[in-house]
């Protein structure tokens, strides 16, 4: 079998492997069982810089990035422009999440706001630290206290406003950036974060 075969073959097989095993750390195969939903929202559709998803097994932290890094080439830059990992949009049936066609183990979703128990912005600042903080197993917050104004500044900066949501079932914590669903307090009203609770050991994460 020539190369011409074999390297097209193999390139397919590692972009379905890396889909099956991607869909099912993240939890977005779960998402989808649920809440599966192709109609077109009511609002364009955005493309997130990143969105990240959140589950936590017994005293283990998994955490799956769908996105791009902040600094990239020229011509990476355009194509995360071009092809945004996630395309997220909001409207009154909920938020609706989907990738791109050839992300083919990740159907577009719509979650219900009713679903979640906890839906907040939060600054740039914030989503790094409590991300941080919730790997190691204590509050963000401690990291917050002795970080200087000109580092809060540039993470601000760079990672913008966040919007926080959380699911029960399954649980899954979702963020992304508040740009890409701009609109969304007029669907849905912020509700508070809900209490963590306290890991009996250090958290690992996946």
């Amino acid at each position: 079998m020539s190369l011409t075969i074999i390297i097209p073959m193999v390139f397919v097989g590692l972009l379905a492997a890396s889909e099956y095993f991607m869909a099912r750390h993240s939890k977005w195969v779960v998402l989808a069982q649920k809440f599966r939903n192709a109609s077109t929202p009511p609002n364009e559709w955005r493309g997130c810089r990143f969105v990240q998803m959140e589950i936590r097994q017994g005293n283990v932290l998994k955490r799956t990035t769908y996105g791009h890094g902040y600094t990239k080439p020229g011509l990476d830059r355009l194509w995360a422009k071009m092809f945004p990992k996630v395309l997220a949009s909001c409207g009154p049936a909920g938020l609706y999440l989907k990738r791109q066609p050839w992300n083919f183990q990740h159907p577009q979703i719509v979650i219900p706001w009713t679903r979640f128990t906890s839906v907040q912005r939060i600054s740039g600042t914030q989503h790094v630290t409590e991300t941080a903080g919730r790997g190691l197993g204590f509050p963000g917050q401690k990291f917050r206290e002795h970080m200087p104004k000109v580092v809060t500044g540039v993470l601000n900066k760079l990672a913008g406003d966040v919007v926080e949501l959380r699911l029960s079932d399954p649980s899954v914590r979702i963020d992304l950036p508040a740009d890409a669903v701009g609109n969304w307090e007029q669907y849905a009203a912020p509700k508070p974060k809900a209490p963590a609770p306290k890991p009996s050991s250090p958290v690992g994460v996946a």
